[in-house]
């Protein structure tokens, strides 16, 4: 479910629909949590439909990473990409806001961190000063990696921002997201000391 401050409206021409904030979201928000209504369809069972299926397959769901492909019954599937993202931890059944989002401003997430696959590549127009370009699956582990940096500051601030989504959201996921990010941070700073040893020795 989308945070109820938030409203499907027309961007423009090119990137269609997308979701704004009605008010400012503080930084720390649950702007996204899964819940029963959104569907986690096993990719055995995606595999098995008609080819025709495809492209809408690509359009309206994303991967969860583990093996499903998540399909949103609100307006949740509009939220737009962007290479400077202000939401993110889809990957853990919720997402946060990474920053502050203004009233107005554009929800957004890096798609590369919702495990693409080779045909969902896409040309981008976010018009973010740091702009990919393009979007494909092979920028996964960096936009994953960058994303999770953000998310580790802004679970910081979880606790003190208004939540409404905070009955949806199973504890579990959350202890489950601290701990996965913490044993991420841990291997970045191994490996850097493992360089560091490399070079000076």
């Amino acid at each position: 479910m989308m945070h109820p401050h938030t409203q499907r409206v027309a961007i423009d021409a090119v990137v269609g629909e997308g979701v704004v904030a009605t008010r400012r979201i503080p930084r720390g928000s649950l702007v996204w949590v899964m819940d029963a209504l959104d569907q986690a369809i096993p990719e055995s069972e995606i595999a098995q439909l008609p080819a025709c299926w495809a492209p809408l397959v690509d359009r309206w769901t994303f991967s969860d990473g583990r093996r499903h492909r998540v399909l949103l019954w609100d307006h949740g599937r509009y939220v737009n990409h962007s290479c400077a993202p202000n939401c993110g931890g889809t990957e853990f059944g919720f997402e946060i806001a990474l920053r502050d989002i203004e009233a107005g401003e554009q929800l957004s997430n890096d798609y590369a961190t919702l495990f693409m696959g080779p045909s969902e590549a896409f040309h981008c127009q976010c018009g973010a000063p740091d702009c990919r370009g393009a979007i494909d699956h092979r920028q996964v582990p960096e936009a994953v990696a960058a994303v999770r940096r953000a998310l580790t500051h802004a679970l910081d601030f979880i606790e003190s921002a208004p939540q409404p989504l905070w009955p949806l959201l199973d504890p579990q996921r959350l202890q489950a997201a601290r701990l996965s990010l913490t044993r991420s941070l841990a291997d970045v700073l191994q490996s850097r000391g493992t360089r560091r040893r490399a070079v000076s020795g």
